[in-house]
This record gives C-alpha cells, sequence and structure tokens, in this order.
C-alpha cells in the first residue's frame, strides 16, 4: 500500500468514526476523550524519563484529532501537529483552538516529514507508526524523525512489538473488530513490523537510545541526538 491509499483510509476514517479510530474505547470526541490524551501523555513521558519545557518546540507524529496535542501544547513552546489525514487536522483545529501555539502540517504517508533539519526539540508518536503499511515507510520516519531533531533534542516513538505473541494478540483484536463492522483488516490499519535490529541500526547514528519497556504489545523508542 502506498501512501496514497493510507490517506484516504484515514480520511474515510476521520470522515466517519475518528474517535474509535484514534483510540478504540471511545465513540466521540467528548471530554473523556482528550483527557485520556493527557493522562496518556504525562504517563508516557514519565516513564520514558522525558519532559517538555515551555523554551522547546515539539514535533507530533501521527496527532489525528488532538488528543493528545492539547496537552502538549500546554506544555511546550509550539507543537507541530501533522496527520496524512486533513480531516483529522481539521477536527484538531476545532477542538484546540484556544490554543494559539499549535501548527498543523499534512504528511504525505509515505515516511517524510516536511520539516528542516535540527529545527525541533522533540518528536512523539504514539498509535501512529504501528498503522504505517510498510516497514520501508516506517523506517523512513525514523530516520526522519532523527533527521528533524536539534542537538541535545529528545524523540520517543512507539512501534507494533516483534514476535508471535503480539503478532496473536494483534490478530485477535482486527478480527475482533472486523466482525463488530470495521476496516481493521485494511492494511493501513493492520500496518506493518520493523525489524528491532533495524531500528537499532537507524538508531546508531543518536547520542544515545534504548529501548523503554511499555506494555505487552509495543516497543517504545528513546532517543536523543
Amino acid at each position: 500500500m502506498t501512501g496514497s491509499g493510507s490517506k484516504a483510509f484515514w480520511e474515510k476514517a476521520a470522515n466517519e468514526d475518528p474517535a474509535w479510530h484514534i483510540a478504540t474505547k471511545f465513540k466521540t470526541l467528548d471530554e473523556d476523550f482528550y483527557e485520556s490524551g493527557r493522562k496518556e501523555v504525562n504517563e508516557f513521558l514519565d516513564r520514558a524519563g522525558l519532559r517538555l519545557t515551555r523554551t522547546q518546540v515539539l514535533l507530533e507524529l501521527g496527532c489525528g484529532a488532538g488528543r493528545m496535542t492539547r496537552e502538549f501544547a500546554s506544555q511546550a513552546l509550539r507543537v507541530i501537529a501533522t496527520d496524512v489525514s486533513p480531516k483529522m487536522l481539521e477536527l484538531a483545529r476545532k477542538h484546540l483552538t484556544s490554543f494559539k501555539n499549535v501548527d498543523y502540517l499534512e504528511l504525505d504517508g509515505n515516511g517524510n516529514l516536511p520539516v528542516e533539519s535540527g529545527s525541533v526539540d522533540a518528536l512523539f508518536s504514539y498509535i501512529t507508526m504501528q498503522h504505517v503499511p510498510t516497514a520501508l515507510a516506517q523506517e523512513r520516519y525514523l530516520a526522519e524523525s532523527i533527521r528533524v531533531l536539534k542537538l541535545g533534542g529528545w524523540g520517543l516513538l512507539q512501534f507494533r512489538k516483534p514476535g508471535i505473541l503480539p503478532r496473536i494478540l494483534d490478530w485477535i483484536g482486527h478480527i475482533a473488530h472486523a466482525v463488530s463492522g470495521k476496516r481493521t483488516l485494511n492494511a493501513a490499519w493492520r500496518g506493518s513490523r520493523i525489524k528491532k535490529r533495524r531500528i537499532v541500526e537507524l538508531a546508531a547514528v543518536c547520542q544515545k537510545y534504548e529501548f523503554i519497556p511499555i506494555g505487552r504489545r509495543h516497543i517504545w523508542l528513546k532517543f536523543e541526538t
């Protein structure tokens, strides 16, 4: 599947059922939806030993309707919220109108980040890379994430975890959702799995990197440039 195919999937998701496609326990973009994003931002940053300050610019890879963006905007100097779906970006703008420090950027879905090299202090992505349909595009996103960070910057990226058990757990979820009428057998939902050794190869250019143990089905890469 190409980036255009992924864009089409997520554009349809944004028009039909955005809350569920972003976080499957939600049905509407209500206050509980955004509060869950606030809690998870702080939980994940705390688990990784990271923090944002009012002097930093953060790029969020895959912002959706801004579930986590709102909390990032409350902590950072500026947030660059990116997504492949124009409709998702429109929803984020609508629900974050009180935040004037958020810029919205549409991506092509092929792994490119149209952002200047060494221009951001921090980069974060959750429940995004796992939906990217090819390992090549995921590798590109990782390489691009490293490129756009300033010297001394940090990134935290979540991927699908390699291994048989995580695959089984994922497929149980895919099939259960498909039975209920969701499009979870589509490659743009199932995504691909980048090999851990490939993540290590790409992250080796960083000053420091490590894997953070969060959850049975995810692998989190923390890196510093």
